[in-house]
């Protein structure tokens, strides 16, 4: 009855898995007790000890545990299954090989890092910001088809002036296409948000995605404040390359913007010259790519990669000492993980 009145599933005292565990281990610890002090008896009646082990054996909390269930379920460990990492075939490059303050590649599948030097140093975004801008502007669902008027002052971009009219999608377009400044601290406010507000959230997004070495100041990267390292960076990418309006964007080569207030087209290239070809490569798979540059950050650049045959990485530069640099380097470090790693299938 005593037992019942415990395992009465109403029963707010109602024993917990664990719980029931140690009282089967309780259970047949005397169990096994009485039977080796049962076993000299049985010895002497002439009853051989095979058959007392056996009697032992079949009464072991895992045999025990095999025949009832623990909380009304069965539990069953999952399997663990260990990721293939890619080896190492080749020979690592030093970190003099490149001009860049922070390098990093890491492959898509296993998270491995394959090639790392400052990783963890905090360094300016600059540009890069305007990617986790472009993840809280996509939470707030906006309404794209409608139109804004574009604010901030003039000397912050070429691509558009004050007082022109666009829709939030022209905007969006502007701002990763072309990293216009403009667009995106308008799009900010076409939200309904404070520019504080908004970056708050930048910061609250940071962290729920685990970018511990980040901190935002400000929506558009302009401001040397805004940080982070070749590791966080390499998070924020992993998670912009699942919002398809993102990776759009960044995989459009030019764009054109009208303005009806001074009838005028506005032509603007895509700021990734991996992308537009004039920065030569043989990627096989190329998924998009942003650029940065502010005086305190250097040059900056971040990419997906593929070759063609299943394998992708993340690359991320910061630091460069020139606009060519960055591509050069992050086309480099690339094309030497794909000849100097094996993939494991």
């Amino acid at each position: 009855m005593a037992l019942n009145f415990l395992e009465n599933n109403n029963n707010p005292f109602r024993l917990t898995s664990f719980a029931q565990g140690e009282r089967w281990r309780a259970v047949v610890a005397v169990l096994v007790l009485v039977l080796v002090g049962a076993g000299g008896l049985l010895r002497q009646l002439g009853v051989g000890n095979q058959m007392v082990l056996e009697k032992i054996e079949s009464l072991t909390p895992n045999k025990v545990m095999q025949k009832f269930k623990i909380g009304g379920d069965i539990e069953v460990p999952p399997p663990i299954v260990k990721p293939q990492l890619p080896e190492l075939i080749g020979e690592i490059l030093p970190p003099e090989s490149f001009t860049a303050h922070s390098v990093m590649v890491k492959d898509r599948e296993t998270g491995a890092l394959l090639y790392r030097k400052n990783e963890y140093d905090k360094w300016p975004l600059a540009s890069i910001t305007k990617l986790m801008s472009a993840l809280v502007i996509l939470e707030n669902n906006p309404d794209w088809a409608t139109s804004t008027i574009v604010i901030g002052e003039d000397a912050l971009d070429a691509h558009m002036y004050a007082g022109d009219v666009y829709t939030l999608d022209e905007l969006w377009q502007a701002g990763l296409i072309g990293s216009s400044n403009k667009a995106i601290i308008s799009l900010v406010s076409a939200l309904g948000w404070t520019e504080t507000a908004f970056v708050e959230r930048m910061n609250q997004k940071a962290r729920e995605l685990g970018m511990a070495d980040s901190v935002f100041v400000d929506p558009t990267g302009l401001d040397a404040g805004d940080m982070a390292s070749a590791s966080d960076t390499a998070i924020l990418l992993n998670e912009v390359m699942k919002k398809e309006k993102i990776t759009k964007a960044l995989l459009t080569t030019e764009y054109n913007l009208y303005s009806k207030e001074r009838e005028k087209n506005h032509h603007m290239w895509n700021t990734d010259w991996l992308l537009l070809g004039w920065i030569p490569h043989q990627f096989k798979e190329f998924y998009g790519g942003k650029t940065g540059y502010i005086a305190a950050s250097g040059y900056n650049f971040t990419m997906r990669v593929g070759d063609g045959v299943g394998h992708v990485v993340d690359v991320v530069i910061l630091g460069a000492e020139s606009h060519e640099a960055r591509f050069n380097e992050a086309k480099k470090i690339s094309e030497w993980a794909f000849n100097n790693y094996k993939w494991l299938e």
